[in-house]
């Protein structure tokens, strides 16, 4: 990240508030945490340090005075993710520092150049055999197992799929029903088939029941949360993390150690047209060729799923197909493959623009390459636990199944309780083993956990949630809530807009008109996109409702054309972070 070059009328504050990114992407910085793995996952940033004051220049601040860089260890990348720093999103290069390809010396007639390989097969990609793993059912079934994962999962289904939460209960009443069929093949097997010489059986046992039906429905419902429920969960939970990542970079106060792997977020963009055969790419940022490795040449007329792979999940890809089809925002995480056949974990937002009529234009896509973070277990105690039990091909060592408590029949059936079912076995359970006089005593001594909300609870935050205006429903999530399509210079006029700035008036507006900032800052923002370059600014925004100005940071990246022209802007505009800290940090 360098700073532009300011004309001379640029005040000291103006320069701080304008930055242009128009270098190259360096290597990826090998950094990790040697801080260990935490339990405290949700509250991912509370001990992020404070940016230093804006009024000093951050590339001038020693490194390891700020921001302390612990020695670099790739195992550990690996295996260890932290709540009180930001995660790598990028993978860095697997065979950097290793011997594999290095040259041989043969004094014979060999012909071999580097060591033979030795397998029988061409492997899996390290992140290949990860996202089978991640996206796959022992990954559901370790959150449904869990009391702590599975309440994040239910609000999360809540407040985001309220409509899915009908799916987790099928399953887990019928998991339920497994269990009590399980229950009492237990009771038989102790008691029933073991008569006392008192009771007169006939020949014979009374045998398992079994119900093949219900074990296919359980199935059945295993496998429509684990093709459609956890892949939204993991995604949400990806777009929690990046958003607050892009927002710093915006800000310009990600720590310097980042900086390095930061160059391509809210970067990668790409704009589609669905009116045309096939909804092809017409115009896209150089940062996605960058990122995909596919030139403009290749790219523009052509649909995105040249970028799909062996191991691209094909749901995802339906999703994605669904949602453009009804003209519907939509994110989704899956696995995609740069032009030399390397996969990367694609973290892609698509949403559509519409005109003032409210007729579907175009597409607007943003995505992050969150390649590094899915390998660190992006930061979800589920996916960290579940890693840990699976032997690495590419690690030495293997790590130890963690012992489990043995549960038996009533245990795993009684976990299934719901709080109507918990309730009435603290009032009536035991009732037939406790003498009437001792009864209120003992009850009165029991303490009651609540673990969840009760289904008429969930029921009525359903309907909340279904009163949301579908106005909010077609926007980008995270930090791109925000952006604007604005046309080339010397236009600079205002699209397309995300639902939450459609006020009155925005649209076919000058962009220049909404900056309230000093004529220095407009200028250079102007300089910078009639030249074609990303450009960073911390300036006030104006509307018809706000003459004074909001502070925020808008970054403006270039959309480039079939003729190497400028064909679009796609402004991101975050909230300023001496007005958002405080909440932030909440």
């Amino acid at each position: 990240m360098s700073h532009t070059d300011l004309h001379e009328g640029l005040t000291s504050s103006d320069a701080e508030s304008l930055r242009s990114f128009s270098s190259p992407i360096p290597d990826y910085h090998e950094w990790v945490s040697e801080s260990g793995r935490t339990s405290r996952n949700d509250q991912l940033l509370d001990d992020f340090p404070h940016p230093p004051s804006r009024t000093k220049n951050l590339d001038a601040i020693a490194e390891d005075t700020v921001y302390p860089t612990p020695k670099p260890s790739l195992k550990n990348l690996r295996r260890h993710a932290t709540a009180n720093e930001l995660p790598l999103l990028q993978q860095i290069n697997p065979y950097d520092g290793t011997d594999e390809f290095n040259p041989v010396e043969e004094d014979g007639a060999s012909y071999d150049l580097i060591a033979p390989f030795e397998g029988s097969e061409v492997p899996l990609h390290k992140l290949e055999r990860l996202t089978d793993v991640m996206f796959g059912s022992d990954h559901m079934l370790t959150i449904l197992n869990n009391p702590r994962y599975l309440s994040r999962f239910r609000e999360f289904l809540i407040e985001e799929r309220p409509r899915s939460i009908a799916t987790l209960t099928y399953y887990l009443n019928a998991v339920k029903a497994l269990k009590a069929i399980e229950y009492a093949n237990a009771l038989v097997r102790l008691s029933v088939d073991v008569p006392p010489p008192a009771v007169e059986t006939g020949e014979g046992s009374v045998g398992v029941t079994a119900n093949q039906v219900l074990e296919q429905r359980v199935k059945d419902g295993l496998h429509a949360l684990t093709a459609e429920e956890l892949p939204a969960f993991i995604t949400s939970r990806c777009i929690t993390i990046t958003s607050r990542i892009v927002e710093e970079r915006v800000r310009g106060t990600l720590p310097m150690k980042f900086r390095n792997t930061s160059n391509a977020l809210a970067e990668v963009f790409c704009l589609t047209d669905p009116s045309r055969p096939d909804n092809p790419i017409i115009f896209a940022s150089e940062e996605f060729h960058r990122t995909t490795q596919y030139g403009m040449d290749y790219v523009l007329g052509r649909n995105c799923r040249f970028l799909q792979g062996p191991k691209t999940n094909p749901n995802s890809v339906r999703r994605i197909r669904e949602a453009l089809t009804m003209g519907r925002h939509h994110s989704e995480l899956f696995l995609n493959y740069r032009r030399d056949g390397s996969p990367f974990m694609n973290l892609l937002q698509c949403a559509p623009l519409c005109d003032s009529q409210g007729r579907v234009k175009y597409f607007i896509g943003a995505q992050i390459d969150v390649s590094g973070l899915a390998m660190d277990g992006a930061q979800m105690e589920s996916l960290m636990e579940l890693q840990s039990q699976y032997r690495d091909p590419d690690e030495e060592s293997i790590a130890e199944k963690p012992a489990q408590d043995a549960k038996d029949e009533f245990r795993e059936l009684s976990e299934l309780f719901s709080p109507r079912e918990l309730a009435a076995v603290q009032e009536h359970g035991g009732d037939l083993f406790q003498p009437l006089n001792t009864r209120a005593s003992s009850r009165s001594q029991r303490t009651w956990l609540q673990r969840g909300s009760s289904v008429d609870s969930e029921a009525e935050a359903i309907r909340l949630r279904d009163l949301k205006s579908p106005f909010f429903r077609g926007s980008l999530t995270g930090v791109y809530e925000n952006y604007l399509l604005v046309r080339p210079y010397p236009s600079l006029r205002i699209l397309f807009t995300s639902p939450s700035l459609q006020i009155p008036g925005m649209l076919q507006s000058s962009f220049l008109s909404r900056i309230g900032s000093s004529t220095a800052v407009k200028d250079e923002l102007s300089q910078a996109m009639m030249e074609g370059r990303s450009v960073t600014a911390r300036i006030k925004w104006v509307t018809r409702f706000n003459t004074d100005g909001r502070n925020r940071w808008v970054h403006c990246t270039p959309l480039i054309a079939s003729n190497g022209q400028v064909g679009v802007w796609m402004v991101v505009i975050v909230d300023d972070h001496e007005e958002q800290f405080i909440n932030w940090r909440a």
